[in-house]
């Protein structure tokens, strides 16, 4: 890969969980080819980005139905400082981050532990509603 300028890969995918798994094997192909042979990195990352779409898909997009509902995403892998960034878009219902509950920790839970993960994977986690969508901005830094 060029030293100097960023690689990027834009997908846009059905909002169903069947087509999760391209999402997650693009990352990989795009941080072993920028030289990332760290497997629980790699698989960190596939993490936050497979637990964004499932929020898409049971949260923004709950009340629509399916045939319609896509999420776009790009994916750059940026050289200087080496960091991969994810951005994903929907046009759901948006949500406030602030007010969703906090999983207990001590406490075994079935569902509430996607945004902590998130944040724990990642070292930015970023969200905006727009009056057309939503939009995340996952980034990790390689080094």
């Amino acid at each position: 890969m060029s030293q100097q300028r960023s690689e990027m890969i834009r997908l846009d995918l059905p909002a169903q969980y069947a087509y999760l798994h391209l999402l997650s094997e693009t990352i990989a192909a795009l941080l072993r080819q920028a030289g990332a042979n760290d497997e629980l990195l790699v698989y960190n990352v596939q993490l936050a980005a497979h637990e964004v779409c499932t929020n898409i898909i049971q949260h923004a997009y709950r009340h629509r139905s399916h045939s319609d509902n896509r999420i776009s995403i790009a994916l750059t892998f940026h050289h200087q400082p080496p960091r991969i960034e994810i951005e994903l878009h929907d046009t759901g219902e948006s949500f406030t981050p602030e007010l969703a509950s906090h999983p207990h920790l001590s406490e075994a839970q079935i569902h509430g532990y996607g945004l902590f993960l998130i944040r724990h994977l990642m070292d930015h986690v970023g969200y905006t509603a727009h009056p057309d969508g939503n939009c995340w901005r996952l980034v990790k830094r390689l080094t």
